[in-house]
């Protein structure tokens, strides 16, 4: 677990991302990992002299295996899991997710083989529905530790979102806005995800502009490493 902001730990590996936000004792946690990692939460709440009583709920950024992952275990031993009005009849199973089928992948290049067999050592490949969700809007903010305000960021997936803690000037983009190439493994520039991944490309790219606007000071992605700055410049960045 790594501490990159007060009160803010990253979890997760080397290629994909989640996050403990803390506040007076209490967390979020936001996204959840792959299926394998709930130890990791447990263990990274057990450094900070919490347990998962202390978890207000699981926010989820959207609904796919690398950010949904342990959520349904959680949930069935009694954490709230919390996701947007358009992403919650995926998160439960309702409605299919849009992924990626491996073969669709450019299996030619080493850095995909990286990513896929990094993901499926932690459980990328079982991802359980959740049985029960609470929604939330967009500009809703959440009455949880560190006060995130939902940003609606769709076009990775329909319904996805980004969350803005204002206290922080922290931004966490979920898969809206990365730092880390998932096909070559270069990790540091803000980009968007290759358009494979997105159900939308066109609007990933359009919700770009709903996070420019945003007074930043840490952004905290999905995949890769934390960007410090302005969020308007890493889009700029990453529109290239």
């Amino acid at each position: 677990m790594q501490q990159v902001g007060e009160g803010i730990y990253r979890l997760g590996t080397d290629i994909h991302n989640f996050y403990l936000l803390t506040e007076g004792g209490k967390a979020t946690v936001v996204d959840a990992g792959c299926s394998k990692e709930l130890s990791k939460l447990d263990a990274g709440l057990a450094s900070l002299n919490m347990k998962r009583d202390d978890v207000e709920a699981i926010v989820l950024t959207h609904a796919h295996a690398d950010h949904i992952g342990f959520a349904a275990e959680a949930n069935d031993a009694g954490t709230e899991v919390r996701t947007s009005e358009v992403e919650g009849p995926i998160a439960t199973g309702e409605q299919k997710v849009h992924a990626v089928k491996i073969p669709q992948l450019p299996l030619w290049k080493l850095g995909t083989w990286k990513f896929l067999i990094g993901l499926v050592k932690v459980g990328v490949m079982k991802a359980p529905s959740v049985k029960s969700v609470v929604t939330f809007s967009d500009g809703d903010v959440l009455d949880l530790p560190g006060k995130p305000r939902v940003v609606y960021s769709p076009g990775h997936t329909v319904g996805h979102s980004s969350f803005y803690v204002a206290d922080s000037k922290t931004l966490f983009t979920g898969d809206a806005l990365v730092t880390r190439d998932l096909l070559s493994n270069h990790d540091g520039a803000p980009r968007l995800m290759p358009d494979i991944f997105h159900v939308d490309p066109a609007q990933a790219r359009a919700s770009l502009d709903a996070l420019g606007g945003i007074d930043t000071e840490l952004l905290l992605p999905g995949h890769g490493s934390p960007y410090k700055g302005q969020v308007a410049e890493a889009v700029r960045i990453a529109k290239g």
